[in-house]
């Protein structure tokens, strides 16, 4: 500190500079500029207590000092080992380590001499106590939340569930994409050790995605095995952001549920029976007609001959081309069909065949479907499918199958007044077709009826 003049502002200036300064004698001393070079502040100041463990020592002097001297004349009992930072007006101590707890004694000696050569004016003795370290309180496990539910629960996102309440079962498998589990400490915590430390059991390729400092998600790469018990562990001395450490090990375990069902159908008829998903899809030992109030067919019965599946072709055979009167859809030969779990639509569309084999259909297309008890919400999927089929030999056609102006016939050809014979159709669901959880059905489904 340099001082620009005597006077009053030249004190305010000074005493502005430092909060730790002597008594009035000493700054009048300083400014009257005495031959005695004296100390004019300690920190921590004589008899403070609680000091910090962390705190550094420094000594402020009224003169220019020899201050290697200084330094020889600095003592601090206990011993403490350190460093010394020091200019010709100050010394400043920094312990190599925090300081215990307990009571200190700073001391400086007459050996301190100014570079005038005067000693300082006295033997300096500063006692202080550092009190106790406060100790942060450690991180613990605020939540751990995974999915759980049945089947179709599961499918539709799954129950969120909190692991930390106990053991959990039935956890979701993650179908139809990998899971998500949900970890919340209760203070921010050290990134880089939370994602070294972490171990799961059965080794599980994942990746981290830290919501907040507090809080992050474990983002599987693939779905959890069924049926499997998983171990997630955090080890003891991961660290919280302010230091304070797992005090004990963290360990969380829970139990995937079974695998799911395969898909397959579990219905079959048309939409004129009124057939639903429910009491309505099933189906009669005995077969059924198109104007029955029960489905051609359902799981657990078996698959009869043609004949005893009579569905009515919605072509009136009065049209010709260009017309729109036999063109209407009639729901006599729109087919249904109904699973036992939601379905991928593309590729139960894709799956689908219709055709004529007695006597063979020149051209059959699928014109529109419609799907029914569907998700709303991720990841979506249907249960039951509704085609209504086009075929070239329809009476509206003529020449021009699909013609844009009529819209195409969505119907069948007519088989209410058919010639000496009653053509079969079999209709065909590929084993392509599969589930929202991406598992493909084990066998087609295959089933032929009769046109009446």
């Amino acid at each position: 500190m340099k001082l620009v003049k005597w006077g009053i502002l030249s004190f305010v200036l000074f005493v502005n500079c430092h909060s730790q300064f002597g008594s009035a004698k000493d700054l009048l001393g300083l400014l009257n500029w005495e031959d005695t070079p004296k100390i004019l502040s300690f920190f921590p100041a004589s008899d403070t207590i609680d000091v910090n463990p962390e705190t550094n020592i420094s000594v402020l002097f009224s003169h220019p000092m020899s201050i290697q001297s200084c330094v020889s004349a600095f003592s601090m009992e206990p011993q403490v080992r350190g460093a010394f930072e020091t200019n010709d007006l100050s010394l400043k101590f920094f312990p190599k380590s925090e300081l215990p707890s307990g009571g200190y004694i700073i001391k400086v000696t007459k050996q301190c001499e100014a570079k005038n050569g005067k000693d300082l004016d006295r033997v300096y003795t500063i006692p202080f106590r550092v009190g106790e370290k406060e100790i942060p309180e450690s991180p613990e496990l605020e939540s751990f939340i995974v999915f759980t539910g049945t089947e179709s629960e599961c499918l539709a996102g799954g129950n969120s569930t909190d692991l930390k309440l106990g053991d959990v079962g039935s956890v979701c498998s993650g179908i139809p994409g990998p899971p998500t589990l949900l970890i919340r400490f209760t203070k921010p915590m050290n990134q880089k050790e939370v994602e070294l430390g972490l171990r799961i059991e059965p080794s599980l390729s994942y990746r981290l995605e830290w919501e907040n400092p507090s809080q992050f998600k474990i983002l599987p790469d693939s779905i959890l095995l069924p049926e499997t018990r998983y171990h997630i562990l955090f080890p003891k001395g991961i660290h919280a952001y302010d230091g304070a450490e797992l005090k004990e090990t963290i360990q969380r375990n829970f139990l995937v549920g079974p695998d799911l069902s395969d898909p397959e159908v579990i219905g079959f008829g048309l939409e004129s029976q009124n057939c639903g998903l429910g009491t309505q899809e099933i189906g009669s030992v005995t077969g059924a007609r198109w104007d029955s109030n029960f489905c051609f067919w359902s799981r657990g019965l078996p698959i009869l001959s043609p004949n005893f599946y009579q569905f009515r072709g919605g072509d009136d055979g009065t049209g010709i081309s260009g017309s729109t009167l036999a063109c209407a859809d009639v729901n006599t030969d729109n087919f249904r069909i109904f699973f036992n779990q939601y379905m991928d639509t593309t590729s139960v569309i894709g799956a689908s065949r219709l055709s004529k084999i007695s006597p063979p259909s020149t051209n059959i297309r699928l014109s529109t479907w419609v799907w029914a008890n569907c998700q709303t919400t991720y990841p979506f999927g249907c249960r039951e499918l509704t085609y209504s089929y086009a075929e070239s030999e329809a009476s509206c056609n003529g020449t021009l199958f699909g013609n844009i102006a009529t819209g195409g016939d969505f119907n069948i050809s007519a088989s209410a007044s058919s010639p000496n014979f009653y053509p079969y159709y079999e209709f065909r669901l590929e084993p392509e077709a599969k589930s929202i959880s991406g598992k493909r059905m084990k066998v087609g489904f295959v089933i032929q009826v009769e046109a009446k």
